[in-house]
């Protein structure tokens, strides 16, 4: 080949090599931001030493609503119906609880076919892995921290509200206990919680299923005993109208209260991290996902209509209010707390106040306790995949996860400890909410895109940015009123979303089913509207609650770029994992079938067995 004629031609063709050079590396660089995981490796990691699969149907029935009834009817259901956090729903809570539940059955059709395809102990963190790639997988497990050692810190709150409530009762003021920045209660659970799982203690399932049978036994006294004290004034209007002046209750009361709502179904889609413990995995963790649901839906709804029931509208939107005296002249006091407890005392059924407080005070801490326990495992997962640093994923003779244990326990005390409740609830149900869209686009993903690949995501993930602005310009045109052309718009994309779901369906041509599996139905399309759903009830969330789940998923993405992205395991092929004797989630301690063996011997704070001369 001939030479270059001239210097001049020289110098205009090495600029070209340069932004050649420069663009090769940013696509290398986008392809290691959504590298998958191969199933395979799920498997290896999922399969080394598995640990014997003891936890049945009923079993895992049982873990999901002691971990989801305590966090929901106890600590929100006042809430909800006041309008304390927001909103104001009214009576129409019960509304509110059932939008939330059937949102969670539409989503919860993607987790047991995720949960039945991937047997995983990560849950989302595992399925957006496998199907959206490394950095979305990074943002689910931050959103999943949000459910498992958030979310038990904002119990934690709420117990700490409960305790002093019961303790006021008698007179005196222990305000000082339950501050809004300095939580000495919730601190105390918190970590106590962390102190049971680092000492290793066996509760056994027997326990386990003693409490959530004593939990569900709480709340379904709460609905018998309030629906007979209820008087059908309190009821009407079902919806209260919209208060201009506070922006309280009307049908945006019932909508926030829905978003809201998702607090109280944390711990349905943490049974699926139960997978790797459930016998026959593939059968029952769709049932057990259903159950959970249904069963939570069920008693917060009625809960919360025998709330409303008890206590007329203008008392529970006006607290702090002077109960007056009893049949024998005594004050009652003030009901200072919109609460199942205060309801009754309202009512005068002293004896069901007393029974209900004995409940709430004494089973809320056992949700503390589950949904931290999974935390040590997801963020073992991540280390083990490069995402964290090396202490998250060291684990000593036994399989125990001390470190990390301490680590993330100490910093979701100091959370609990100085973060009011009311923050933590909006910013742990918006996060629910987005991890609910990632596992409903990776459904769509992983049935589609071996006949397409490439083109599934781009269009699933073209699908989702057109839902979220057409649930938050529906958000401003029709429930604000504040814009025609944003309901329009909204409508517009609406449509759209939909056109693109007919595209996904006639071009890219879906897997094959396995007889064994559970799938879910009508894909794309059940998905898609889960999706538009949750974008919905994530628009209905004050702005500063979105802000703040907004920074936190950018602190997870300036984390991944500051650790995870140049020491991820995917970069090496997966070969730590594949080839080295790295411990598989299934080995790793705490989990729940350890705590519930009643293996007394196994302690995180024991030291380790001394190896053989």
């Amino acid at each position: 080949m001939a030479a270059p004629s001239s210097k001049v031609e020289q110098a205009r063709r090495r600029p070209s090599c340069q932004y050649s050079g420069a663009f090769h590396r940013r696509m290398g660089a986008l392809d290691n931001m959504f590298r998958t995981k191969p199933l395979a490796v799920i498997h290896a990691e999922e399969k080394k030493e598995e640990l014997p699969r003891e936890l049945g149907l009923w079993d895992l029935i049982a873990i999901g609503i002691g971990g989801t009834v305590g966090s929901g009817v106890f600590a929100t259901t006042g809430d909800i119906i006041s309008g304390a956090a927001g909103g104001g729903a009214g009576p129409a809570a019960f509304i509110s609880w059932t939008l939330a539940g059937l949102s969670c059955i539409l989503s919860g059709f993607a987790y047991m076919e995720m949960s039945s395809l991937i047997p995983s102990s990560g849950s989302t963190y595992a399925y957006s892995y496998h199907a959206l790639g490394e950095l979305p997988a990074f943002i689910a497990a931050w959103l999943l921290t949000l459910e498992y050692g958030m979310s038990g810190a904002g119990v934690a709150r709420s117990w700490a509200t409960k305790v002093q409530e019961w303790a006021e009762e008698g007179g005196g003021d222990y305000a000082f206990l339950n501050l809004q920045n300095t939580n000495v209660l919730a601190l105390a659970i918190m970590l106590l919680s962390v102190i049971i799982l680092l000492a290793g203690i066996r509760f056994g399932k027997l326990f386990i299923n003693i409490v959530t049978t004593t939990k569900v036994g709480v709340v379904i006294f709460i609905i018998v005993a309030g629906l007979a004290a209820t008087k059908s004034d309190n009821l009407s209007p079902f919806i209260p109208p919209r208060n201009e002046e506070t922006g309280l209750f009307g049908f945006q009361g019932v909508m926030l209260g829905a978003s809201q709502a998702f607090f109280g179904f944390v711990g349905f889609d943490e049974v699926c991290c139960l997978a790797a413990e459930a016998k026959n995995p593939r059968k029952i963790m769709p049932r057990a996902v259903i159950g959970v649901i249904l069963g939570t839906m069920f008693l917060s709804c009625f809960a919360s209509l025998a709330l409303s029931g008890m206590v007329p509208a203008d008392v529970y939107s006006n607290l702090p209010y002077n109960m007056g005296n009893d049949s024998g002249g005594n004050p009652r006091g003030n009901l200072t707390y919109f609460s199942f407890p205060g309801a009754f005392g309202y009512v005068g059924y002293s004896a069901a106040q007393v029974i209900v407080h004995i409940g709430e005070v004494g089973t809320m801490p056992v949700v503390v306790l589950i949904s931290f326990l999974a935390q040590p495992r997801l963020m073992y997962a991540m280390s083990v995949d490069g995402l964290l640093p090396e202490i998250f994923g060291r684990v000593d003779g036994k399989g125990n996860l001390f470190w990390c244990t301490v680590i993330s326990g100490a910093f979701f005390t100091v959370v609990a400890f100085v973060i009011p409740f009311g923050d933590i609830w909006n910013m742990v149900s918006i996060g629910i909410l987005i991890s609910f869209i990632m596992t409903n686009a990776s459904l769509i993903i992983v049935r589609t895109r071996d006949a397409a690949p490439g083109t599934s995501q781009k269009l699933t993930g073209a699908a989702v940015l057109v839902a979220l602005a057409a649930m938050f310009t529906f958000q401003k045109g029709y429930v604000d009123g504040s814009s025609t052309a944003a309901l329009v718009i909204s409508i517009v994309l609406f449509v759209l979303t939909f056109a693109i779901g007919g595209v996904i369906f006639a071009k890219c041509p879906q897997n094959v089913s396995d007889g064994d599996l559970f799938r879910a139905p009508l894909v794309p399309f059940v998905p898609l509207f889960s999706i538009l759903v949750n974008w919905l009830l994530v628009a209905q969330m004050a702005e500063k609650d979105i802000l703040r789940a907004f920074i936190w998923i950018g602190a997870a993405i300036i984390t991944y770029f500051l650790y995870g992205f140049r020491h991820s395991e995917g970069r090496k092929g997966w070969s730590t994992v594949l080839h080295h004797g790295v411990l598989g989630l299934n080995e790793v301690r705490p989990s729940m079938s350890s705590m519930m063996s009643g293996d007394v011997k196994k302690s995180l704070l024991s030291p380790e067995p001394t190896a053989k001369a």
